[in-house]
């Protein structure tokens, strides 16, 4: 049996965001553009809960940092799979910032990151806001 292919991960990872956002948080995620609105409440829910400050991380335990990044994977999985569906690309590992994205001709984008930015910075790097702006931008500029 061959290993899967990056795509086939980040896909699997998407379906795990939509059973994670039903089971957590009665949210519905069909793959349409609309449901990134969606994707959004559950990094807002998820950013609320995390403890802030010396003692509320001492009073309530923090995600650790693969579980994080496990969240990041799926709901970054979703926003990417969402967006092949509409424009293309594919998944791969961009060498020069290490980092998993979507690449499509010489661009790329890199919706993981964003939900680890959304998920530490709060609102200001809200998902919704991003991927309308991936969605109605034609690639003109690159890293995104």
């Amino acid at each position: 049996m061959a290993a899967p292919t990056i795509n086939e991960m980040m896909a699997a990872y998407a379906e795990d965001a939509v059973d994670f956002a039903r089971e957590k948080f009665a949210v519905s995620l069909d793959y349409s553009t609309a449901s990134v609105q969606q994707v959004e409440f559950v990094a807002e829910q998820l950013e609320k809960a995390r403890p802030k400050g010396v003692i509320a991380k001492l009073l309530r335990k923090s995600p650790s940092d693969e579980e994080i990044q496990t969240v990041c994977k799926m709901l970054g999985g979703y926003l990417g799979e969402v967006y092949r569906r509409s424009k293309g690309g594919d998944w791969a590992i961009n060498q020069e910032y290490q980092a998993l994205g979507i690449v499509r001709g010489e661009s790329w984008v890199f919706p993981p990151a964003k939900v680890n930015k959304r998920l530490t910075n709060g609102a200001e790097d809200n998902l919704w806001s991003y991927f309308k702006v991936l969605v109605d931008e034609s690639w003109a500029h690159n890293d995104v």
